[in-house]
């Protein structure tokens, strides 16, 4: 792979580790504890905690990704896949702000996804262009 695609697909993985970061770090006390005390059954708040730790671990295996297309030079598969994830979860957040509730725009969950896989996108192309 090139120098300028490894660069391309190492940013990628360091906003999604920045963003796994902040959102264990920053939103998990934001959104776990006051689901806590908002009076809900058990199942839907342990449910919820289940989710936002899934979402965690799909951000850790797209940074992983990122990174095995960088480490191997037969990489490019790796960088599509976390690009398509981070593709899917831009159109998830996305949408759900269109159709679900307008407040997730003032959430983070529409923004970093889009970046991400715009970044992973050009990569892909800058690579499949050389070739």
């Amino acid at each position: 792979m090139t120098d300028f695609s490894d660069f391309l697909f190492l940013t990628s993985a360091g906003l999604a580790l920045l963003g796994v970061i902040a959102h264990e770090l920053l939103g998990s006390p934001k959104v776990l504890g006051p689901l806590k005390d908002a009076g809900l059954p058990d199942e839907v708040v342990w449910l919820h905690h289940f989710s936002w730790h899934v979402g965690s671990v799909a951000v850790l295996a797209m940074v992983a990704l990122f990174l095995l297309a960088v480490w191997r030079p037969d990489g490019l598969a790796f960088a599509a896949v976390a690009t398509a994830m981070s593709a899917g979860f831009a159109a998830l957040g996305i949408s759900l702000a269109l159709f679900g509730n307008r407040a997730l725009w003032r959430t983070p969950a529409p923004y970093p996804w889009t970046l991400i896989a715009a970044l992973g996108g050009l990569g892909l192309a800058f690579e499949t262009l050389r070739a």
